[in-house]
């Protein structure tokens, strides 16, 4: 009858710490959002988890409909401010939500913007390669090659060059 006893008290003892440790996994996990994502990178979070949703939003809207990436005078300041927030807070948002700093956040959507130009059919041919860099906010003839290799892996020549084979 000992034994007996023992055996189901150690059961009880097993089961006892192994619900205390699901229990606190559960909350750990529920805590801690960089190891949620880990564990879970398909799991999308509720809009309400993250405090950058309605600054994201605002942001795509701003560079998307309004194309504020085009203005050559744009810097992160600027945007902040015509977001109504601070340098800080967009900064962060664009980092952590999108893996990359603001210069080259903005730099994708200026590229992206020459390369749809280049696709066009005859809307590259009237300007050139530097004019183009300029309507689409790069400062310098320099800045705009730069950012070009850099978003493409090649250089605007090698692309247009690219672009007629295909």
């Amino acid at each position: 009858m000992g034994n007996n006893n023992l055996f189901i008290l150690l059961i009880l003892l097993v089961i006892l710490l192994a619900s205390a440790l699901t229990v606190f996994v559960v909350l750990f996990i529920r805590r801690d959002k960089a190891l949620r994502k880990y564990l879970f990178p398909d799991h999308h979070t509720n809009v309400n988890d993250n405090p950058d949703t309605r600054l994201l939003q605002d942001l795509k809207t701003k560079m998307e409909d309004e194309r504020v990436f085009t203005d050559c005078s744009l810097t992160l300041d600027k945007l902040a401010k015509q977001l109504g927030t601070n340098r800080s807070t967009l900064s962060k948002a664009i980092n952590t939500n999108m893996g990359v700093n603001f210069s080259t956040f903005l730099n994708s959507y200026r590229i992206k913007e020459a390369i749809r130009i280049f696709n066009s059919d005859t809307a590259h041919k009237s300007y050139k390669i530097e004019s183009i860099g300029q309507m689409c906010g790069f400062n310098t003839r320099q800045a705009f090659h730069r950012a070009f290799k850099q978003e493409t892996g090649m250089n605007t020549r090698q692309y247009l060059k690219k672009q007629k084979k295909g």
